[in-house]
């Protein structure tokens, strides 16, 4: 029996090691109030690019003239690159309206919802490319 256990313990170790990365990602419920959704007027600060999740950072300033730097999460680049975003769509100074799921923590950060840009343009779009081009679009037409 302590054969038969020792022999198959390399590869219970194995199962273990690759599946233990796997309960290390957050869900968005543990971080963010799903059912509550917020909406800030800021302007740009920094637009990040990356996996895992791509990031939106902001200022907020509110009509006492106090400025608090938000945050916004977003998907990754390969889903935002069919959503319309691209890495350059977003530079600092930018006015931006965003909408999103608040941090349960209380910290000036939420789960991107949506982006309207100044010229009334609305993020992510569905079946849009970074670059503008429809997704149903076939070259040449």
């Amino acid at each position: 029996m302590k054969a038969r256990f020792a022999a198959s313990l390399p590869l219970i170790v194995a199962l273990l090691v690759v599946a233990l990365p796997l309960f290390a990602h957050h869900g968005t419920g543990v971080a963010y109030e799903v059912d509550k959704e917020v909406t800030v007027k800021g302007t740009v600060t920094e637009w990040i690019w990356a996996n895992p999740h791509c990031g939106l950072l902001f200022d907020v300033t509110d009509d006492k003239g106090n400025v608090a730097h938000w945050g916004a999460e977003l998907g990754n680049p390969h889903s935002l690159s069919q959503a319309g975003l691209s890495k350059d769509i977003f530079k600092p100074g930018d006015k931006v309206t965003v909408a999103g799921h608040p941090a349960r923590s209380g910290a000036p950060r939420l789960e991107l919802q949506s982006i309207t840009l100044a010229d009334g343009r609305v993020l992510p779009e569905k079946g849009v490319k970074g670059n503008g081009v429809k997704l149903t679009d076939e070259p040449g037409q």
